[in-house]
């Protein structure tokens, strides 16, 4: 006769050892997935809804409704473009950045307008000891918008801008306080 008793310490052991390595796959599961998320800033802190679109100097609502099929236009009094005086001039770089205060090693994210330079490459650089250091961050502009981010772990106000080499060009500084 077969005893079962002899074989009951084994199969306990190969059921432990596999519920050990189910348990090890999912926390490798939950930190790799946690680590995703906060790298791609999909994580709580992130406010902004998914397809929205950016709104400020660089887009200004239109002062005239479309005209209905069939109607004849009539000239009007007003201009139907507004130029506002916080428009970036022509080929200038228009920088922003959000949020202005971060501890050290968040994301901090840098987006702004550079009218008709599509497809040129901008370099991040900060200001350190007197002049504009590059970052070793860079962004391409598409449709006459850019936005890359940052990371540092340098405490105190840090100045950042993007410049772009071909046209000797930087935008306006932005300032980040790192407590």
């Amino acid at each position: 006769m077969y005893d079962y008793d002899d074989e009951r310490p084994a199969v306990r052991g190969v059921l432990l050892k596999a519920l050990a390595v189910v348990v090890g796959v999912a926390v490798a599961i939950a930190l790799g997935t946690t680590l995703v998320v906060r790298a791609l800033g999909l994580d709580a802190g992130s406010a902004e809804p998914v397809g929205s679109e950016e709104t400020g100097p660089g887009r200004s609502l239109p002062t005239t409704a479309l005209p209905v099929p069939g109607e004849s236009e009539s000239p009007s009094e007003e201009p139907s473009e507004l130029v506002s005086p916080e428009e970036p001039e022509a080929g200038a770089i228009e920088l922003s950045v959000s949020p202005v205060t971060v501890r050290p090693m968040e994301r901090i994210n840098l987006t702004g307008v550079y009218a008709d330079h599509d497809n040129v490459g901008l370099q991040v650089q900060r200001w350190e000891a007197g002049s504009w250091s590059d970052f070793g961050v860079s962004a391409t502009v598409r449709a006459d918008r850019f936005e890359t981010y940052v990371m540092t772990g340098r405490a105190g106000e840090n100045r950042f801008r993007v410049y772009d080499p071909e046209a000797d060009e930087g935008s306006n500084p932005v300032v980040v306080t790192v407590d």
